[in-house]
């Protein structure tokens, strides 16, 4: 009887439920949009009750779309956005809290005020100093170590100062339990029995120390007074997440990741060196950097790519908010063009944007390697002679520009030397980009022939658990590349228009002083 992994991809803008065969192929595929709650000035949250029943929603549909049974379902893989949490009573099943999204920007102000405390400015001097013999990467880190918006571990805390009667409950109450979207997934999924998440999307929140791999004391506890009974078990990214009986019949829950490490899994990024780039709604740049973490002097925090019997993958990740919605905000504001796929042809009908240079600064500020949340986005060099087009290729070269930012800060921190890097993502369906982004690079970007790496990741990562996929080797025979762009872009052309680049960014920080 044939089998297929039931993969659950919930993501900023779609949930997924997907089917797939030995081949990696996708069998069968249904989604939905969910909405979001944007209230007031940087909120940016979403129901838990519709996000639940996104998912059974897709996972169902697909599953009767080809009239299959529980039987015929091997294991459910589950990858999610990270940083998103929520609290909930785990007596009622009901929310507590509405899910507050990696997207939210509110707790900013707190997030810097956190990081002025006493206890944590003495544990950055003590551990630079300690560092500075030591060189030990543990104590690098701590050094750096500042409470940020993009963690889960600001936005909980701010959640809780804003709301000190749930503060209060959760220290008397424990029927009151936290979790990112995978953690509310999995329980409901379990219907109660199973509260817990992988070490990838832990490490994504703030709140694991990702060296020994535990619950941060001095973050959670000594820092935001949260109680440790809150927080889910940690498991293995691949391993026993319990059943689900959902379908029909039991079904095994095989593995959780979160998405950005699903997409560097689905891509073969197994060995140290290895490096990818997501573009979707945001740009993700992932490098795995072996099995053991990795101190940025420059506050590239480490991140767990995965756990697998026990042992630990690492991985170092620029990031930025703003590449597929800054080509939503083009169209839907400024109507340049009616379809996102006319940019392609628009960036091509031109030799070059004509000196116009676009910051795709939108949402939160620039970050690594220049650090500055008061940075915005800007249109510079504009004339008279400006067309929509030349804006148009201003902007998908600024997105390869902020690429490359990652990339090479990434290379300089690591000393690890790429030659290559894989793209996927929906806005590296654009060939203008992925070519431009070989130029400005000078390497090989390799486009991957899947179109949901972040699913297949997931996958592959549940196949490998049960023996439905028998092997990392088997797992590279099936992730395609279907096109690689070489660069063509001479050494000093290059190098002119990146300190270009640079000169740009030089000239948007500092905002909020102007």
């Amino acid at each position: 009887m044939a089998k297929y992994i039931l993969t659950l991809d919930i993501g900023t803008t779609n949930i997924k439920g997907l089917l797939f065969d030995k081949k990696g192929e996708i069998f069968a595929e249904s989604k939905e949009r969910p909405s979001y709650i944007m209230e007031e000035r940087g909120q940016v949250e979403q129901d838990p009750k519709e996000i639940w029943d996104m998912s059974l929603k897709v996972m169902k549909e697909v599953i009767k779309s080809k009239n299959l049974t529980a039987e015929n379902i091997d294991s459910i893989a589950i990858s999610t956005q990270r940083g998103s949490f929520l609290f909930w009573d785990k007596e009622t099943g009901n929310p507590i809290s509405n899910i507050i999204t990696w997207q939210d920007k509110r707790s900013a102000a707190f997030a810097e005020k956190m990081s002025k405390k006493t206890l944590l400015r003495i544990i950055r001097g003590v551990t630079k100093v300690i560092a500075l013999f030591s060189k030990n990467p543990k104590f690098i880190t701590a050094s750096l170590l500042r409470f940020n918006s993009d963690y889960a571990s600001a936005r909980t805390g701010y959640y809780l100062d804003q709301n000190p009667d749930i503060a209060r409950k959760i220290r008397i109450n424990k029927s009151i339990i936290w979790g990112t979207i995978d953690t509310w997934i999995l329980w409901n999924l379990t219907e109660g029995k199973v509260h817990a998440t992988d070490y990838s999307n832990a490490s994504s929140t703030g709140f694991l120390d990702p060296f020994d791999l535990v619950w941060n004391e001095i973050i959670y506890s000594k820092l935001l007074k949260i109680p440790e009974h809150i927080f889910p078990e940690v498991k293995n990214t691949r391993g026993d997440f319990g059943t689900t009986n959902l379908f029909g019949g039991n079904v095994p829950i095989k593995a959780i990741i979160a998405d950005q490490q699903a997409s560097l899994f689905g891509q073969c990024c197994f060995n140290k060196g290895d490096m990818k780039v997501t573009n979707g709604t945001g740009s993700f740049v992932d490098i795995n950097t072996g099995n053991a973490p990795f101190a940025s002097k420059r506050k590239l925090y480490p991140l767990v790519a995965w756990v697998v019997e026990d042992e630990a993958t690492y991985m170092l990740e620029g990031m930025s908010h703003n590449t597929g919605n800054i080509i939503d905000w083009i169209q839907e504001k400024l109507g340049l063009f009616k379809n996102p796929a006319e940019t392609e042809e628009m960036a091509m009908k031109v030799e070059s944007t004509n000196g116009v240079y676009f910051l795709p600064t939108f949402t939160s500020g620039i970050s690594f390697p220049y650090w500055d949340p008061s940075a915005r986005g800007n249109i510079f060099g504009i004339s008279l002679d400006t067309s929509k087009e030349h804006i148009v290729r201003a902007v998908l070269e600024g997105i390869c520009f902020r690429i490359k930012d990652f990339v090479e800060g990434i290379m300089k921190d690591t000393k690890i030397k790429v030659n290559k890097i894989k793209a996927d993502g929906g806005v590296s369906q654009n060939k203008f980009i992925l070519q431009f982004l070989a130029n400005i690079l000078g390497m090989e970007v390799h486009h991957s022939a899947q179109t949901e790496t972040t699913a297949l990741g997931a996958a592959f990562m549940a196949g490998l658990e049960t023996g439905f996929y028998e092997s990392k080797e088997e797992l590279q025979q099936i992730s395609n590349v279907d096109q690689v762009f070489t660069p063509n872009m001479d050494d000093e052309k290059r190098n002119i228009k990146y300190k270009c680049w640079q000169d740009i960014i030089n000239r948007s920080l500092n905002y909020n002083n102007m």
